[in-house]
């Protein structure tokens, strides 16, 4: 009975998502799960239920957009009404390679709102204020949701503006979400501040 016992962790490994989705699978009861001490356990029988059940409508969107999603340039992710990613671009996977990230915890399948909110260290006000941005778009209405924010690695500074505009494809209620560096234009201007200068007038003399 214990072999038929699967933990969290290799639930998640088997059907490629993040560890948060599957914990909330199992929250909404959408993945039945049993409690033994503080762990939750999933049977093997009910994953496989679950497999055979579960409807895929996001996955073949994410297979659909993707061919679109990857002639950007920026990074760039799709997120459903509830925040789990549903597609994301070559961009996107590349930045997270580079940087020792790890897909399964930032790809598709994954909650983005969810990551945000779960965020610490010098980073996490920055997330908070984007899921913030993310949740007014997708519930609200808004238009549009722009942030700017530092994303140091160890070797060099980094800027990006992350934007947020709805995204609806075939009457489902999307966002898109798009990182892209300003970090050549941020150390301008810190030089610049520096020299006591300005930046150059534009053509128009402005």
């Amino acid at each position: 009975m214990q072999r038929e016992l699967l933990s969290v962790e290799e639930v998640a490994e088997y059907l490629n998502v993040s560890t948060v989705t599957v914990y909330r699978w199992c929250k909404e009861g959408r993945l039945p799960r049993i409690r033994i001490g503080k762990l939750w356990r999933v049977r093997r029988e009910a994953l496989e239920d679950f497999l055979q059940h579960r409807e895929h409508p996001t996955t073949l969107l994410g297979e659909w957009l993707r061919p679109v999603l990857d002639v950007l340039p920026t990074h760039v992710a799709v997120v459903d009404k509830m925040g789990t990613i549903v597609a994301v671009n070559e961009a996107w996977k590349a930045f997270a390679k580079a940087n020792g990230g790890d897909l399964r915890k930032v790809g598709e399948g994954t909650n983005y709102l969810e990551v945000c909110d779960s965020a610490t260290g010098e980073q996490s006000e920055g997330a908070a204020t984007f899921a913030e941005g993310l949740r007014s778009v997708l519930s609200s209405g808004r238009k549009e949701f722009t942030l700017e924010y530092p994303c140091h690695s160890p070797d060099e500074q980094r800027w990006f503006v992350g934007r947020v505009r709805p995204f609806p494809v075939n009457g489902k209620q999307l966002a898109m979400v798009a990182h892209e560096s300003v970090t050549d234009r941020k150390l301008l201007e810190e030089r610049l501040e520096h020299q006591g200068g300005r930046p150059p007038e534009t053509l128009d003399g402005t």
